[in-house]
């Protein structure tokens, strides 16, 4: 739920997610599915609230969570509910823009998400108090950390690294995992020892989209083990 990004190839668009989370919580469980009249979603599940920080369907729409907004925030629990219910929520809706406008975050903790939906790229974030929207440009790799473990110095940095890797014009899937395994919160020269202590990035979820096929691969990295699915892609009526 930390760090995402995005690149559009020359025959694929790839999200790519770095989950970092307490050393203590629960495994969480991939595949999941969830068939609807006109989607079926697909996403790892986390098994404390039941949401989930990473969704995709058939149609090749996507939305991934982080924690925090713009800047990092005293956690005031208890809320009215999990961001990762909410996530499951919006991306059930035939128009997730509209959703989220219409959803009422009153009593939800801070977060954004990066969504893709209808071929329109967009960052939408909830700062606690008021919403943001941001449409971004779908032919720009873009990279995303979460304010709640990564200060705008690491995000800086990181930022630099990511437009010297952007240098390789002939991105691979691969290459942009590898690159998410360099930047796991563990690997991170500026976090604190104590956040290293009680975080780790336990696994890094990979969408890849095709013109006719979906790519979904779950990589658990406290187990060392890859979940692949696969999915026809549906097509726009």
């Amino acid at each position: 739920m930390c760090t995402v990004s995005y690149f559009k190839t020359r025959d694929s668009i790839i999200f790519t997610s770095n989950r970092d989370e307490k050393t203590s919580r629960e495994k969480a469980v991939f595949p999941n599915t969830l068939e609807m009249e006109n989607q079926i979603l697909y996403f790892p599940k986390d098994k404390k609230a039941s949401g989930t920080w990473f969704a995709a369907d058939d149609r090749g729409n996507v939305a991934i969570l982080l924690n925090g907004a713009f800047q990092k925030h005293t956690s005031k629990p208890p809320y009215k509910k999990s961001r990762g219910i909410v996530l499951l929520d919006l991306v059930k809706s035939t128009c997730f823009l509209q959703a989220f406008r219409e959803y009422n975050l009153s009593g939800i903790e801070p977060f954004q998400l990066l969504v893709f939906f209808d071929k329109k790229l967009m960052r939408l974030l909830w700062d606690g108090t008021v919403k943001h929207e941001f449409f971004l440009n779908e032919n720009e790799s873009h990279l995303l950390s979460s304010k709640t473990l990564y200060n705008d110095s690491i995000e800086k940095d990181r930022e630099k690294y990511f437009r010297r890797f952007q240098m390789n014009r002939n991105i691979e899937s691969g290459e942009i995992l590898n690159f998410h395994k360099k930047h796991q919160i563990e690997k991170e020269p500026e976090i604190d020892f104590s956040i290293k202590e009680e975080f780790l990035t336990v696994s890094i979820t990979q969408v890849i989209i095709r013109q006719d096929k979906i790519h979904f691969a779950y990589h658990d990295l406290t187990q060392n083990t890859i979940q692949h699915t696969k999915i026809e892609k549906r097509s726009f009526v």
